[in-house]
């Protein structure tokens, strides 16, 4: 793990970083870091990664989630709703491909690639994600 910043959790301005291995629920204090997803020297292991319920969070929440391997990662929202696109390359010479998200509960990335980002912001009332992937989503 990353050395963690000290001070409150609104400096952490995308400075904190720590790895996740194993599967975990956010809480509100996570708004601000930097999460790595996936164990590097196991090439497929997934992570899921669980968002805090929207009444636990203030408006402004926001994480971003780097894939570290080519797991199938997830982001759960549970009964909260996930709004936003991905956009994916399957192949070198394919040309993008644009999924958008709409009340989804989940996003799956289906077999991505080492740098793979979610960027996750909420306004209170809804998640918003947009993902840079070389593999699809859904």
């Amino acid at each position: 793990m990353a050395n963690a910043k000290m001070g409150a959790s609104h400096g952490w301005s995308g400075n904190y970083v720590e790895s996740a291995k194993a599967s975990f629920s956010l809480v509100p204090g996570d708004s601000g870091k930097t999460i790595i997803l996936g164990d590097p020297d196991d090439s497929n292991a997934a992570v899921t990664a669980t968002l805090p319920a929207l009444s636990d969070i203030n408006a402004g929440f926001k994480l971003t989630l780097i894939s570290a391997n080519a797991g199938e990662h997830i982001l759960n929202g549970g009964n909260s709703k996930i709004y936003g696109i991905a956009v994916n390359e399957t192949t070198e010479t394919a040309a993008s491909q644009i999924t958008r998200f709409s009340a989804a509960s989940s996003v799956t990335l289906s077999g991505g690639m080492i740098g793979d980002k979610f960027d996750v912001i909420s306004d209170g009332t809804n998640w918003y994600v947009y993902l840079l992937a070389d593999a699809a989503a859904s």
